[in-house]
């Protein structure tokens, strides 16, 4: 099949690895690691690649949320 065709895809290749990368230093971790022993950042499960994913940082978020909403009602307090 070519890459233009519309057949079935094939599913995509299971990798099972023994070890992850940190995704901020590189440095190899074991596959059942929470954080990097090197620089202390946590990292998830691993991706297609072998480099371990960024766990959601949610209390990022929730203060960016909580920040434009107090800007916005500042604005509509001091300028309508």
């Amino acid at each position: 099949m070519g890459i233009f065709s519309r057949g079935k895809k094939s599913p995509p290749a299971r990798h099972n690895f023994l070890v992850k990368r940190c995704p901020e230093c590189f440095v190899s971790l074991p596959i059942d690691a929470t954080n990097c022993f090197s620089c202390k950042t946590r990292v998830g499960r691993v991706d297609s690649y072998g480099k371990a994913r960024r766990p959601v940082n949610w209390y990022s978020y929730l203060t960016c949320i909580i920040t434009w909403g107090a800007l916005i009602l500042y604005i509509r307090w001091a300028f309508f």
